[in-house]
C-alpha cells in the first residue's frame, strides 16, 4: 500500500528583483502543487480599481490603512489550511508563525540592490541609465513602504528575515538554476521534505 504524502505548504518571499517569483515557479513545478502569488492578488484588485500603475495603487492602499491587505492576508490563510501550495507573499511566513500554522519550510530570498535592479531591468526589456536609476528609486521606494506597513500592520521586521524564515538566501551572486537546486538541498538536508 502506497503511503500518503503529507500536505505540503512551502512560503516564499524576497523583495523585488530577489528572484522569488522565478523560484517559486520552479519549486511549485517541482512539487507539483500550485503557486498563489500575492502580488497577483493585488494586481487584479488595481486592475479592477481601473489604475493604471501597480505602485501607485500600491501607495494608495497603503495611505488608506492598509484593509485590502489584509482581506487577501486572510485568503493566503484559507490557501494555506487546505494545504499542498506554495504561497508566494513577503509577510506570509511572519503571520504562519505567528498564528501556529505549520509550514514545510519557508525560504527568504534577498540580493543586493544593484543585482535587483540589474534583474527588473532585464526583466522589463529596458535599457538605460535613466531606466537603471529610475528602477532603483522604485525598489529602494517599495521597500520602505513595505517595511513600514507590516511593522505597522503585523508587527513584522520586514528587514530582519531570519526571525521568520527556516531558509535565507543570498541570491545576488547565483543564477536562477544554482538558487534553486541549493533550495532543494536545504529542504533535504535540512529534513524538511523527504523524496
Amino acid at each position: 500500500m502506497k503511503q500518503k504524502r503529507e500536505k505540503l505548504l512551502f512560503v516564499v518571499g524576497g523583495p523585488g528583483g530577489s528572484g522569488s517569483s522565478t523560484i517559486s515557479k520552479m519549486l511549485a513545478d517541482h512539487f507539483k502543487i500550485p503557486r498563489i502569488y500575492a502580488g497577483d492578488l493585488f494586481r487584479e484588485k488595481a486592475k479592477q480599481e481601473d489604475i493604471d500603475s501597480f505602485e501607485e495603487f500600491l501607495q494608495e492602499t497603503s495611505n488608506g490603512g492598509n484593509s485590502l491587505d489584509l482581506e487577501i492576508d486572510a485568503l493566503l490563510f484559507e490557501y494555506a489550511k487546505k494545504g499542498n501550495v506554495l504561497i508566494e507573499s513577503k509577510v506570509f511566513a511572519a503571520l504562519a508563525k505567528k498564528n501556529g500554522i505549520k509550514v514545510t519550510a519557508s525560504i527568504w530570498l534577498e540580493s543586493d540592490l544593484n543585482t535587483r535592479v540589474r534583474r527588473k531591468i532585464q526583466k522589463e526589456g529596458t535599457k538605460g541609465l535613466f531606466k537603471k536609476f529610475k528602477a532603483k528609486k522604485a525598489l529602494k521606494k517599495r521597500y520602505g513602504i513595505d517595511k513600514e506597513k507590516y511593522a505597522r500592520l503585523y508587527n513584522v521586521r520586514y528587514d530582519l528575515p531570519n526571525l521568520y524564515y527556516d531558509i535565507v538566501l543570498d541570491t545576488s551572486k547565483l543564477d536562477e538554476v544554482e538558487t534553486f537546486n541549493l533550495i532543494l538541498e536545504k529542504l533535504k538536508d535540512g529534513q524538511y521534505i523527504k523524496e
